[in-house]
C-alpha cells in the first residue's frame, strides 16, 4: 500500500508504547501501517517496560521477534522501571511512562539522520508529549480503545470543574456533548476516587490530550458513527480525530510443528458451522473459583460445545497479570492445552468432555476466524471487540475492569452486535442461568434479536475488510493526518 506524495519532505515517526500485550499488539499494527505510507520513511517503536524481576513473557518476546525479522521498523526497549507493588495498574502505567522520559530523550537525541519528526504515544504516555516541542516534533496520540473513551477523556477537564463530589455518587448519567451518556458505575478506574493518585495522574494526561496535532483512534466510522461525529463537531474539544481502525493482527498461518495450536484448529474443523462458543476473559485476567464455576454451569446449560481459554483459578479474581500476560505460555509461546486442573471446581471437570480447554494463551484470532465459532464470550477489551467484528462473530460481554465496562456498553447499545451480561460489581460474577440463556439467544437461528446481531456483525466484517484497502477510509484518514501537518509546517 502506497500513497502518491508530491512533497520532498518525509517523516520519521517515533512511537512510544506502554508495557502490556494490550498496548504492544495495537502499537505493532500501527507501526506496520505507518510504513505503508511513502511519506513515512522510517518508524521507530520505543517500548517501556516494568521491572517485574522475571524474564519477559514468552508470547511477547515471540511477537516482537517476529516483527524484528520482518525488518519494517526498528524496536528499542527502554530500561525497565520499578513501580510500587501495591499500586493499581493505571498508577503503575503512569509512573512507568513518566520515569521513562529521560530514556526516550536520550534515545532521540543520539539518533542520527533522519531524526524523528513525529511523536506518537497513547494516553498514559501523554505526559511525555512536551518533549516533542524540545525536539521540534509533531505530536499525536494513538488511542487503541473506543472513540467513546476518547470523548470522555477530552471532556474530563470540563467535568472536573462542574461535577461536585465523587463521580460514582452522581444520581444522573455523565453527559458528553453529542455522545451517549455514561452510567457512573461504568466509568473506568481513574474516576472511582477523585482523591486517589490515579485520578491526579489522569487529569494532566487529559489536559495534554487537548494539545496534540491529532488523535488516531482504533475504530472506524460505521462502528461508532455517533461518537466520531460528536468528536469532530468540536463541541467536546477541538482536536483533529482520525479513525484508522481496525488495527488488528493477521491470523498466522498454521505451523505443522505447532502441535498445540494445530490441536485447537483440528478440533474446530470437526465441529458444525457456527456451533461453538469461544470463551476468553483476557490473557491478563485470572478468574476466581466462583467465576469459573458459574461459567461452567452456564456453558452446560447452553448445551453447546466450546473452546475456553483460561488459567488455573485464584481465590480472588484480578488483573495483576495485565502487564505480564503470556508468562505461562509454552517455551515457543504457544498455548498449553494441558495443565494442572486440580484447583478447578467440580462443575468445570463435568463439562470438559464437551469442549476444549486452552490453558493461558490461545490463538484467538485464528479461533474467531474459524467457521465453527458462533459466539464469543468476552471481557470486551477493545482489541477483542475489533477482532470479533473483523471475523463476523457476535459477542456476549462479561466486562471486568478498566475501559471494558464502557466498551461492553458500546458493543451492545451503539454497535449492536451482542449482549452485555449483568455482572455483580462486588464479585465480578454472573449467574449461570443468565450466561446460558444469553448464549442461546444469540446463537438461536429463530430468535429475532439474535438474528439481527449476527447480521449486523457480518455487515461490519465486510466494511472492516475494506478499511485498509488501497484508498480505503482508514488508509485515507492516516494520509490526511500527514498531509495536514505538511501544510501546517509549510511544506
Amino acid at each position: 500500500m502506497t500513497i502518491t506524495n508530491t512533497s520532498t519532505t518525509h517523516y520519521h515517526a517515533a512511537l512510544l508504547c506502554p508495557p502490556g500485550m494490550g498496548h504492544i499488539i495495537p502499537f505493532l499494527e500501527l507501526a506496520k501501517h505507518l510504513v505503508s505510507h511513502t511519506i513515512i520513511t522510517k518508524v521507530t517503536l520505543f517500548i517501556a517496560s516494568i521491572n517485574n524481576k522475571s524474564s519477559k513473557p514468552q508470547v511477547e518476546t515471540n511477537i516482537l521477534q517476529s516483527s524484528v525479522k520482518q525488518g519494517l521498523f526498528d524496536i528499542i526497549h527502554l530500561p525497565p522501571i520499578d513501580a510500587p507493588a501495591n499500586a493499581n495498574m493505571g498508577t503503575k502505567l503512569a509512573i512507568i511512562m513518566k520515569e521513562s522520559i529521560p530514556f526516550i530523550c536520550h534515545e532521540i537525541s543520539t539518533m542520527t539522520s533522519p531524526k524523528p519528526t513525529i511523536l506518537i504515544t497513547e494516553l498514559f504516555g501523554s505526559l511525555v508529549l512536551p518533549i516533542a516541542e524540545h525536539f521540534n516534533m509533531s505530536k499525536f496520540v494513538f488511542w487503541p480503545s473506543s472513540a467513546w473513551n476518547v470523548a470522555l477523556s477530552l471532556h474530563t477537564p470540563t467535568l472536573d470543574k462542574v461535577v461536585e463530589g465523587e463521580y460514582t455518587d452522581q444520581e444522573e448519567f455523565i453527559r458528553i456533548p453529542g455522545c451517549n451518556p455514561i452510567s457512573p458505575c461504568d466509568l473506568f478506574s481513574p474516576f472511582l476516587d477523585r482523591n486517589d493518585q490515579l485520578y491526579h495522574e489522569y487529569l494532566p494526561m487529559c489536559e495534554e490530550l487537548r494539545k496534540v496535532n491529532g488523535i488516531f483512534v482504533n475504530t472506524f466510522l460505521e462502528l461508532e458513527a455517533k461518537t466520531i461525529l460528536a468528536l469532530r463537531s468540536g463541541k467536546i474539544y477541538k482536536v483533529p480525530i482520525y479513525p484508522i481502525g481496525p488495527l488488528i493482527r493477521e491470523a498466522k498461518k498454521q505451523n505443522c510443528d505447532d502441535e498445540n495450536r494445530d490441536h485447537v484448529i483440528d478440533w474446530l474443523d470437526k465441529q458444525e458451522e457456527e456451533s461453538v462458543i469461544y470463551v476468553s476473559l483476557g490473557s491478563g485476567y485470572t478468574m476466581s473459583h466462583e467465576q469459573i464455576k458459574e461459567m461452567a454451569l452456564g456453558l452446560e446449560l447452553s448445551g453447546k460445545k466450546f473452546v475456553w481459554s483460561l488459567r488455573p483459578p485464584s481465590t480472588k479474581a484480578g488483573n495483576d497479570r495485565y502487564l505480564t500476560a503470556g508468562e505461562d505460555a509454552g517455551s515457543n509461546g504457544v498455548p498449553k492445552t494441558q495443565g494442572s486442573v486440580s484447583a478447578f471446581p467440580d462443575e468445570f471437570h463435568k463439562i470438559q468432555n464437551r469442549g476444549l480447554v486452552v490453558m493461558d494463551w490461545a490463538p484467538q484470532l485464528e479461533i474467531l476466524k474459524h467457521s465453527s465459532i458462533g459466539v464469543f464470550v468476552s471481557h470486551c477489551g477493545w482489541n477483542s471487540i475489533l477482532e470479533s467484528v473483523s471475523c463476523g462473530v457476535p459477542i456476549v460481554g462479561w466486562p471486568l475492569f478498566a475501559d471494558q465496562l464502557m466498551n461492553a456498553e458500546t458493543m451492545a447499545k451503539e454497535i449492536g452486535i451482542g449482549i452485555r451480561l449483568n455482572v455483580a460489581q462486588s464479585t465480578k460474577v454472573v449467574g449461570s442461568e443468565e450466561i446460558g440463556k444469553t448464549i442461546c439467544k444469540i446463537m438461536d437461528k429463530e430468535d429475532i434479536e439474535g438474528c439481527a446481531m449476527r447480521k449486523r456483525v457480518k455487515e461490519l466484517k465486510h466494511i472492516a475488510e475494506k478499511a485498509w484497502s488501497q484508498d480505503g477510509p482508514s488508509f485515507c484518514e492516516m494520509r490526511n493526518a500527514f498531509v495536514k501537518i505538511s501544510h501546517t509546517n509549510g511544506v
